[in-house]
């Protein structure tokens, strides 16, 4: 029969490490934020963060993403990250990004951003880095490697193929899409071009309406008023969505300066009204579309009304990073 002190010898290395894990979690928690690139501002449904090391993390509203993450959506999920240098990037689902490579500190000669889409949808909001060293981004893609210069562009990635466009541009900027066979440049907003697996690039052409729409529909941005239509109508996804306005609307107001301009207040309105129409929802009197309903809202709802006589929104510079708010040839109704 074994003596007592024979026991606690057998459970004593035990009692300490379980004594010691807690106090080791501050400690990653402070890692995880001290090299944190961005941070989550919406999601719905199931998103991971996957680390070469093959370690996976659940990621939620306001958690950091860091440079080496691979942002991995489910089938019926969508995530937007906010990054550092104020950019906005959002995907769809069955989605698959690498947070490649991320540096910003200030100084425009080292700012650079590496982002490689695997599969599914996405867009992307340009910040800082781009305003400052438009050569320091890159988007690649399997089939071609899309280079920004002070606009908001998707990208919809098939095994396949890969169309690429411009929802809205600033003017006197590019956007070029280049395979190992072939580039292209699109020069203005609303337009597109689609990457064959053999390397060819299509000549730019308008973006159909349709794919515009499911763009948006499937990478909704709230940080810039969009309201996203429902991933779920679980209560847990309404959460989501009150958080990541309030969140959104603080954002937009740190950002505003001595004489806020007219877009980053149409913004600001277009996130409180998304934040009522949630508050909305979680009290059962959602509509029938929009923010919170089964039924996605199209572009238009989301913009404001369509106008075929411009591409510039009121407020000019008012996205993150001072570029032109998205929606590009949507001009803000009501």
């Amino acid at each position: 029969m074994h003596r007592p002190g024979y026991l606690l010898s057998l459970f004593l290395p035990l009692l300490l490490l379980f004594t010691l894990l807690p106090l080791q979690r501050p400690a990653l928690a402070a890692e995880v934020s001290q090299d944190a690139i961005g941070e989550v501002a919406y999601l719905a449904g199931s998103v991971i963060a996957e680390r070469a090391d093959g370690s996976l993390r659940s990621l939620a509203i306001s958690q950091p993403v860091l440079t080496g993450d691979v942002i991995v959506t489910g089938s019926r999920s969508r995530v937007e990250i906010v990054f550092n240098d104020r950019s906005v990037f959002s995907q769809g689902p069955d989605g698959r990004t690498t947070l490649d490579d991320y540096a910003y500190s200030g100084e425009p000669s080292g700012a650079k951003m590496l982002l490689k889409v695997g599969l599914g949808t996405v867009r992307y909001v340009t910040g800082e880095i781009v305003k400052s060293n438009p050569d320091g981004f890159a988007l690649e893609t399997p089939l071609a490697t899309i280079g920004i210069r002070g606009t908001e562009v998707f990208a919809e990635v098939a095994p396949q193929s890969v169309r690429a466009g411009v929802l809205s541009m600033t003017p006197g900027h590019t956007v070029s899409v280049a395979s190992p066979r072939q580039s292209r440049s699109i020069s203005g907003p609303g337009m597109s071009v689609e990457v064959s697996r053999d390397g060819e690039v299509s000549p730019p052409a308008p973006t159909a309406p349709e794919v515009r729409e499911r763009v948006i529909r499937e990478a909704p941005q709230t940080t810039q008023g969009e309201r996203p239509g429902a991933a779920s109508v679980t209560p847990s996804e309404i959460a989501n969505r009150i958080k990541a306005f309030e969140e959104g609307i603080d954002r937009t107001k740190e950002n505003l300066g001595d004489r806020p301009d007219y877009g980053t207040l149409h913004r600001m309105s277009l996130q409180d009204r998304g934040l009522n129409q949630a508050h909305g929802d979680n009290a059962g009197r959602g509509s029938s579309s929009g923010l919170g309903s089964d039924t996605a809202p199209s572009p238009e709802a989301e913009h404001g009304e369509f106008s075929e006589g411009g591409n510039d929104s009121p407020g000019g510079n008012d996205s993150p990073g001072g570029e032109e708010s998205p929606g590009g040839e949507y001009t803000p109704g009501g």
